[in-house]
């Protein structure tokens, strides 16, 4: 489900507001607009699960879990910022987390109301998916595996 040309668009375009914002000298905390766009799209999840009657706290719990890692990532980034003086790394990893978690606000609210435009679904898809995405994957793989290994040794 790698999209290589999407994930370049949302670096190029991240880099570009990253350089932007430096360029300018703009020194707000744009950290506080991502964890709105988090909350946001927490509580564009819980509606959905709500309306669609398939809660499930393991998918509840693995959403915040990716939530942690977009965070600790822009954190990563920010100490490389600190380290070497650069500046604007932490603004790119905002940028591209905000963009993914947009795309999901959009892709819950469409489920919600199913009243946007054919097709919006699917580029939100393709526009959410990011490293955290690929985190996430590969550790509930890791846990799954453990899970069933306990289960066969009982």
């Amino acid at each position: 489900m790698f999209d290589g040309t999407i994930e370049s668009f949302k670096l190029f375009m991240s880099s570009l507001i990253a350089s932007g914002i430096v360029l300018i000298g703009v020194s707000f905390k744009y950290i506080l607009v991502l964890i709105a766009l988090m909350i946001i799209d927490t509580a564009f999840g819980l509606v959905k699960a709500k309306k669609s009657h398939k809660w499930k706290s393991s998918a509840a719990r693995w959403g915040f879990i990716g939530k942690i890692i977009e965070l600790i990532f822009v954190g990563m980034l920010y100490l490389l910022d600190t380290t070497f003086e650069i500046t604007f790394l932490e603004y790119i990893g905002i940028f591209y987390f905000g963009a993914c978690e947009i795309a999901s606000i959009i892709e819950n609210y469409a489920k919600i109301n199913n009243n946007l435009p054919d097709g919006t679904t699917e580029i939100a898809e393709k526009i959410k998916f990011s490293i955290g995405t690929v985190i996430i994957k590969k550790l509930k793989s890791i846990f799954s595996n453990i899970t069933e290994n306990n289960k066969e040794d009982k």
